[in-house]
């Protein structure tokens, strides 16, 4: 999934239609194959048209995932910054403990800088997940540090902030099929005095078939007068596994 974040073209951080990530991997031997169309408002509009991301299991408890954008934004368009990452699951969740994960991912400097559809440098990006069920309740707790690349323009680099996030997930299951989803975030401001993101997003997972499902959200702000953004943010795609 990517992330329009408060100062980046993108970031990676899970898999949609949330900000935040699940803990369970892919299992192995099988491909996740996310394909879906993300709209953001912060200041200006800015779209993907599609996003794409694959998932595959690389053993019980690891997956590794590969997403590529393609950008629609400020009169430009092209392929954004690609993002390689892992994740690895610790502990599976119990009936008395929760279900631990960790994952690393990098988002490259493939895109344009000079046209808007790349930052310019990579970004490193670790995150910590907890997860843990209550009957038809579903928590996920999300907390993590991106180290934020700092590009040059014209030789001269461009100070940015590593960014913090946190985020809670509350997934409620409907029947066997269907889930509702919410979500709250915070990160911090990745360009120099730019103001702190309080977030949130509502939405669905629907199962169509054993293989194939679809999910939405949409979120904005939760600051007066949308501060840290995003003024809209809405995502629509689908799921198929194989």
């Amino acid at each position: 999934m990517l992330l329009f974040g408060t100062g980046a073209v993108n970031q990676s951080y899970a898999v949609p239609p949330l900000v935040a990530g699940d803990v369970p991997t892919a299992e192995k031997g099988h491909v996740e194959l996310y394909v879906g169309t993300r709209y953001q408002k912060t200041g200006s509009i800015e779209m993907q048209l599609p996003s794409t991301e694959i998932v595959y299991g690389i053993s019980s408890k690891q997956e590794v995932t590969f997403e590529i954008p393609y950008l629609l934004m400020a009169g430009q368009d092209g392929f954004g910054d690609g993002v390689l990452g892992t994740k690895y699951l610790f502990l599976p969740e119990t009936d008395k403990r929760p279900g631990i994960a960790g994952s690393f991912e990098a988002k490259l400097d493939n895109g344009s800088r000079s046209r808007g559809l790349g930052t310019g440098a990579i970004d490193y990006d670790l995150r910590v997940r907890a997860q843990k069920s209550w009957g038809w309740f579903t928590g996920i707790f999300n907390l993590g540090y991106t180290f934020i690349g700092e590009p040059k323009v014209s030789g001269v680099r461009q100070e940015k902030n590593n960014v913090f996030f946190s985020a809670f997930v509350q997934e409620y299951a409907l029947n066997a099929k269907t889930r509702l989803l919410s979500e709250v975030y915070w990160e911090t401001g990745e360009e120099p005095g730019a103001p702190d993101r309080l977030a949130a997003d509502v939405g669905f997972k629907h199962s169509l078939l054993p293989n194939l499902s679809v999910h939405g959200a949409v979120g904005k702000s939760l600051r007066e007068g949308n501060r840290g953004g995003p003024k809209l943010r809405i995502y629509a795609g689908m799921k198929l596994e194989f």
